[in-house]
């Protein structure tokens, strides 16, 4: 249950090469990225339209 608790505020970790979409106010604005890498300042994704970018980890969720 801690373990559960503690996870809420951790920071998602996304590996090189993991798919992912970008929401914005609830709503998907970005999909499609594939994950460059991730730092400290954030997650570098390539998107398929707009380039390379780098995201928040928590406006990222991972494609199933």
């Amino acid at each position: 249950m801690i373990d559960l608790l503690k996870s809420y505020f951790q920071t998602p970790q996304f590996a090189a090469g993991t798919r992912v979409n970008r929401l914005h106010k609830g709503s998907l604005d970005r999909v499609d990225g594939r994950v460059v890498a991730q730092t400290h300042e954030g997650v570098l994704v390539e998107w398929p339209r707009n380039g390379a970018g780098w995201e928040q980890p928590g406006a990222l969720c991972q494609q199933g």
